[in-house]
This record gives structure tokens, C-alpha cells and sequence, in this order.
């Protein structure tokens, strides 16, 4: 009886906490959504174009800022949990390698943003999405996720995203204001990050220790085969929209951007899912190998019936979401064709995310790391081939040939595990 009421009580806590999460989760996906028909109605699908080539700029850069913090910290808070020492040496740790990190992306983006003549043309684009950057340098939502405290998680979102819209509606009123677009999003996610860091930094009474220079150099250097396969990885999720605007124009760069919001909404869901369960999935399978699978398999396998609903979903009311983002009626047929074709992604996308975090919960990091960076350089080659050649439907091709070719590779290495956990 007292087993089945501790059972209870924590299925109780992570309903509950699904919730909180969910809240926050549901307004940073949905706030996108609220904005691109004004900043389509406004600056026009060029505008919105180069608004994504400079998003997708700042978000390749995040992935060297994280740094394995989302992945390693994570993990490493969540087994500790119940060390605060450990967890206060593991934080300052991080945000030191971090800092080292942001000097070397500043003086890079410099020399790309002044040098490079697709980057100058637009470079005030650029400057202002790397406050994005830095908002993320300061994020502390790793270290909540490893905590499992969602309220912040939420309080981080729904202020960051509140401040983004709020900047969208108020300032933006004439064309040429794209440029200051995505600087709402990095003065949203700075001002409500820092207020999750004075948090903690409270709570743990974070402080510089001695040695942490040598701790944040290690930890540079093991982190740095895993970060490498991420800054791969966001080659393939973010450089396809800067290929499109170099090969099609903005122009067409601003219709695959209506349609990737879209799949980037399922995409940001699926994050999402995968940061809720991953410190759970890590903890039981650090516990039990068998009930962790088990309990792996249940999460993903209710979640991937979801986001196919949703797909079909999207499929049906595709005209009518099309007309909401202000496409005209000569394009609607053609963008009905791209969009209920990117709306296979997200069905191979649900698999690869989840046999990722099984991965990475099992350690199998190197495994990921070749699979990643050879899959990454593949799918780049094949996304500027197809679209050089058939336009914008090659992008999708490209991506959704790709998701499969990763699914089958992420199931050859965990195949004999899962075989073994039933055993």
C-alpha cells in the first residue's frame, strides 16, 4: 500500500509538472506564430527572410555556447541533485567555460559579419541577433531541467517571449524595422535569464573558487568531440534557410521561413519533450537498464501518437493556416504542396529525437558524435543540390531523405541494447 501511494504521489508531481512546463512551453511555441503574419503584413516575405537567415545565424552560435550544458550539465545536475556542493562547482564551472566561449564568438562574428559580403550586406541583421547569444550565454534553464524545477523553466519562457511580442507590436511599423526584430527576442531572453541566474546564484551562494579556470578549460576540452557533432547538427537544422535566401533570394527564403516556423514549431515541441523526460530517462536507466527502456519506450511512444495528431491535424486545415500567415491567393496552391510535404519532417523527426536521447542516456555519445557530423555534411550537399536544381521542394526532400538515413543508423546502434533489456 505505501508503494502504491509513493507511486502515486510521484505520477501526481510529474502530471503536474508536465503542466507547469507545458504553459511555459506552449507560449514559447506559439508566440512565433502570433508575430509572423504582422512581420509578414509589415516587412513583407523579404523581410521575413533575412529576419530568419539572421535567426538561424544566432542559433547555430547558441549551439557553441551551450556547449554540452544542455546535455552533460543537465545530466550531471540531475545525478547530484541532492549535492549542492557538486551542483555549485558544476554551475560556475560552466558559466566561466562560457564566458571563454563568448570571446571567441564575438571576435568570430566580427570577422564573418565584416568580411564575408552575404553576411556585411546585411550586417545589422546579424549585430542584432547576437543579442540572442548572449541571452542564451545566460540562460540558466540547463540547470532547472537537471533540478526538474519547471515553474522557473516557465517563468524563463513566458517573460522572455511576453517582452519579444510585446517588442514585435510596439516598435516594428515600417519595412525596413526587420532588422530589429530579432533583437526583442535577445533583450526578452536577457532580461528574464537573469532573473532565473540571480536565483540561483542565491540559492547556492555561487561564487569563483579556486581553480575554476583549470575546470572550465577541462571542461572545454571534454566536451568539445560532443559539441562539435551539435555545431554539425545545427549546420543541418539552421543553414538550410541561408542557402535558400543565397540560391532563390529572400523571396523565397521568406516562404520556406513560413513554412519551417511551422515544423519548427514541432520541432521546438519535441525539445521540449525531450528536456522534460531527460533527466528522468537518464536517472532510471543509471538505476535500471531494463525499467529504464521500458519507461523510455512508454514517454516517447504516447508522445509520437500525439504529434502524429497533430500532423494530420495540420494537414486538413492547411489552407486555412496558410491564409492566417497573409499568403496570397496566387501562391496558396503551390504552398499547400510545400507545406503538407515539410509536414513529413516532424513525423521522422518524433523517432530520431527520441532514439537520440536514448543515446545519450546509455552514453553513447561517440556514436552520436560520427553519425552526427557525417549525416550534417551529407545533408548539407543534398539540400543545396536539390534546391539548386528543383527549388523549394528539394529542401524538404532533402531533409526528410536525411531524418530517415538517421533513424536507421540510431537504430543499428541501439538494437543489441534494447534487445538486451528485455533479456
Amino acid at each position: 500500500m505505501f508503494k502504491t501511494n509513493y507511486q502515486n504521489i510521484i505520477q501526481n508531481n510529474r502530471i503536474r509538472n508536465f503542466v507547469i512546463y507545458g504553459i511555459g512551453q506552449i507560449v514559447n511555441l506559439v508566440s512565433p506564430l502570433l508575430v509572423m503574419p504582422y512581420l509578414v503584413m509589415i516587412c513583407e516575405k523579404e523581410g521575413l527572410g533575412k529576419i530568419g537567415v539572421g535567426f538561424s545565424f544566432a542559433l547555430v552560435l547558441n549551439v557553441l555556447i551551450d556547449y554540452g550544458s544542455y546535455i552533460n550539465g543537465t545530466k550531471e545536475i540531475s545525478i547530484n541533485r541532492n549535492n549542492p556542493e557538486i551542483i555549485k562547482k558544476k554551475i560556475v564551472s560552466i558559466y566561466v567555460m562560457k564566458l571563454f566561449l563568448l570571446v571567441i564568438l564575438i571576435f568570430t562574428a566580427f570577422l564573418v559579419i565584416s568580411f564575408i559580403p552575404f553576411f556585411n550586406k546585411e550586417q545589422a541583421v546579424f549585430i542584432f541577433s547576437f543579442l540572442y547569444v548572449i541571452g542564451q550565454l545566460i540562460n540558466p534553464t540547463w540547470i532547472f531541467q537537471g533540478l526538474e524545477n519547471y515553474k522557473w523553466i516557465s517563468f524563463i519562457n513566458i517573460i522572455s517571449k511576453a517582452i519579444y511580442v510585446a517588442g514585435i507590436f510596439i516598435f516594428i511599423h515600417k519595412k525596413d524595422d526587420y532588422i530589429y526584430a530579432n533583437a526583442y527576442l535577445g533583450l526578452g531572453l536577457i532580461i528574464s535569464s537573469l532573473i532565473g541566474l540571480i536565483s540561483l546564484i542565491k540559492k547556492y551562494n555561487l561564487r569563483f573558487y579556486h581553480n575554476v579556470n583549470q575546470d572550465a578549460l577541462r571542461l572545454l576540452k571534454e566536451e568539445f568531440s560532443l559539441t562539435f557533432s551539435q555545431l554539425f547538427l545545427s549546420f543541418y537544422q539552421y543553414l538550410p534557410i541561408m542557402i535558400i535566401s543565397y540560391v532563390g533570394g529572400n523571396g523565397m527564403a521568406g516562404q520556406y521561413r513560413i513554412i519551417e516556423q511551422i515544423v519548427m514549431t514541432f520541432r521546438s515541441y519535441l525539445q521540449m519533450f525531450f528536456n522534460f523526460i531527460y533527466a528522468d530517462v537518464c536517472l532510471q536507466i543509471h538505476m535500471s537498464l531494463k525499467n529504464g527502456i521500458s519507461n523510455w519506450l512508454k514517454y516517447n511512444g504516447f508522445n509520437y501518437l500525439f504529434v502524429l495528431f497533430l500532423v494530420i491535424i495540420a494537414f486538413v486545415l492547411t489552407e486555412p493556416i496558410l491564409l492566417y500567415f497573409n499568403i496570397p491567393s496566387n501562391e496558396l496552391e503551390s504552398m499547400t504542396f510545400f507545406f503538407r510535404l515539410g509536414l513529413i519532417i516532424p513525423v521522422f523527426m518524433a523517432i530520431s529525437f527520441a532514439l537520440k536521447q536514448l543515446l545519450f542516456a546509455l552514453d553513447k555519445n561517440k556514436v552520436y558524435i560520427n553519425i552526427t557530423i557525417g549525416s550534417s555534411i551529407f545533408s548539407l550537399l543534398v539540400f543545396f543540390l536539390l534546391v539548386k536544381n528543383i527549388g523549394l521542394q528539394g529542401a524538404f526532400l532533402a531533409t526528410i531523405s536525411i531524418e530517415l538515413m538517421v533513424i536507421v543508423l540510431y537504430g543499428i546502434v541501439l538494437k543489441p541494447i534494447i534487445r538486451l533489456s528485455k533479456e
